[in-house]
């Protein structure tokens, strides 16, 4: 197995153990249970399972690993303090959570164009094609919106093709189909035009929704809407499995860490 591929492998494995143990410890975000007035020297101690431990030690792969726990957490603070020193030594990932978080304004005012340059900063580092591809990705979708960079479609498709070229599967499908979910507004909608069998389906829920409103009068607006919501994903997924059934081969051996886990050299 490749080193990069070990490199995922291992930032996989950091997360999944950090969830567990600092669920079991009952840290998501919260304060280390760090007794300074107790007797032990070690219930004093700030627990290592902890974001308030984590968010003072340098850059590196388990604390970059603990600046996207934070952010999934909703401790925001820590995140941005963990992300700005990772990004200083070079870490693609951290470029490009942080600029998601920009971008969606968590925990900072929104800055989309702080964030498209983080984007664009992490597709041209050296050193790790993944977070290259996925911040090519998402500097090619701020070209093709507009979103803190001024709008040039030609310019996007480039940057696609660049994504593509990494080895992105969402870069393949927008040039293929003109809409990827690689990423996804605060709504949940992807970039690009809807493909045509999910439009269809989503008029077809609206439809049935509407005529099941018609008929049941009294039905409440939450039931319309799960109804409606449930119905548009069951159109989706039969796209997908369409569009995978079309697929010769499934690109093997790489583990995704969620995003954007920093996972430059160790």
């Amino acid at each position: 197995m490749p080193f990069d591929h070990l490199h995922r492998a291992a930032a996989a494995l950091v997360l999944a153990l950090l969830g567990a143990a600092a669920q079991a410890a009952g840290h998501c975000g919260g304060p280390s249970p760090a007794d300074p007035g107790a007797s032990d020297p070690l219930a004093r101690e700030v627990s290592t399972l902890s974001l308030e431990y984590w968010v003072e030690q340098p850059a590196g792969m388990v604390t970059c690993s603990y600046g996207y726990f934070a952010a999934k957490c909703g401790d925001f603070a820590s995140a941005h303090r963990i992300f700005d020193k990772c990004i200083a030594k070079g870490y693609g990932g951290a470029m490009i959570w942080k600029g998601l978080l920009l971008e969606d304004g968590s925990g900072v005012p929104r800055d989309p164009a702080a964030a498209a340059a983080l984007y664009k900063q992490a597709a041209e580092s050296a050193g790790d094609e993944g977070y290259a591809a996925l911040g090519s990705l998402h500097y090619a979708t701020a070209l093709y919106e507009g979103n803190g960079v001024e709008r040039n479609e030609a310019e996007a498709r480039k940057w696609f093709e660049r994504s593509a070229a990494l080895g992105s599967e969402d870069a393949k499908t927008f040039l293929r189909t003109g809409h990827h979910t690689g990423s996804r507004n605060q709504r949940g909608e992807g970039v690009g035009p809807v493909p045509g069998a999910v439009a269809a389906a989503q008029a077809t829920a609206q439809r049935l929704v509407k005529q099941a409103a018609e008929a049941l009068p009294g039905l409440p607006g939450e039931a319309a809407g799960l109804g409606l919501g449930v119905l548009a994903l069951a159109g989706a997924g039969a796209w997908h499995q369409r569009r995978r059934g079309r697929r010769s081969q499934v690109e093997a051996g790489a583990v995704r860490v969620p995003n954007a886990l920093a996972a430059k050299g160790a």
